[in-house]
């Protein structure tokens, strides 16, 4: 399995759509221009049980993440409805069929790029690249007035074939063995001039257990 596409709309209630509109803009952009707004959570999995934690942060390597990796980062914790989603995504049928372990970690990532007419959303800034983690599972939760952010997945071997390239609806998910692929996504401008532009994401990790976190 290198990647696959799944329907994640059945994980998506309307407190956990409405919450993106709460969430506060990503302090570690490059630029002035705050085109990322950004929550952060991890949990411990056991079985069925969740074991969230309190104080986290997050960090990459600077040879995975050039963009804003090689420091940590701090993020506003997840709400409930996104530690709801994340529950419910990785507790279904198909997930589990995927990451058969008992015990493993998740980091879930809730993710609003914004764009308007004077400024693109980035929603990877980094370019191609993994995120340094056995498994990442990435869903569009919503978007509004977009062009742009067309989904890209290739083998990560040189010369490794394309495996995506396609603009994903709301309620699909994506699901990459990222360590086996590279993925981006193309920034997002308005379709149309004026209006307020959004691409909704949710991006929950795994590492196996033994793994670097």
């Amino acid at each position: 399995m290198r990647c696959f596409t799944l329907s994640a709309a059945a994980h998506l209630s309307e407190e956990f759509l409405e919450s993106y509109a709460d969430l506060p803009a990503d302090e570690h952009l490059r630029d002035g221009h705050r085109f990322r707004y950004r929550a952060f959570g991890k949990a411990q999995v056991k079985g069925e049980r969740f074991l969230w934690e309190d104080e986290v942060s997050f960090f990459q390597e600077g040879d995975i993440n050039a963009y804003a990796g090689g420091r940590e980062r701090k993020f506003a914790p997840l709400g409930d409805a996104a530690r709801e989603f994340a529950e419910s995504f990785v507790n279904s049928r198909r997930t589990r069929g995927i990451v058969t372990a008992e015990e493993f970690h998740i980091g879930c990532h809730q993710i609003r790029i914004t764009a308007d007419d004077e400024h693109p959303g980035l929603p990877a800034p980094e370019g191609f690249h993994q995120d340094g983690f056995d498994y990442v599972a990435v869903t569009c939760v919503a978007t509004e007035n977009v062009s742009g952010g067309i989904s890209l997945v290739r083998e990560a071997e040189p010369d490794g074939d394309d495996l995506v390239e396609r603009v994903m609806p709301p309620g699909e998910a994506l699901f990459l063995a990222d360590r086996e692929v590279l993925h981006y996504v193309s920034p997002i401008t308005p379709k149309v001039p004026g209006r307020p532009t959004y691409r909704d994401v949710a991006v929950i990790t795994f590492t196996l257990e033994g793994a670097a976190r």
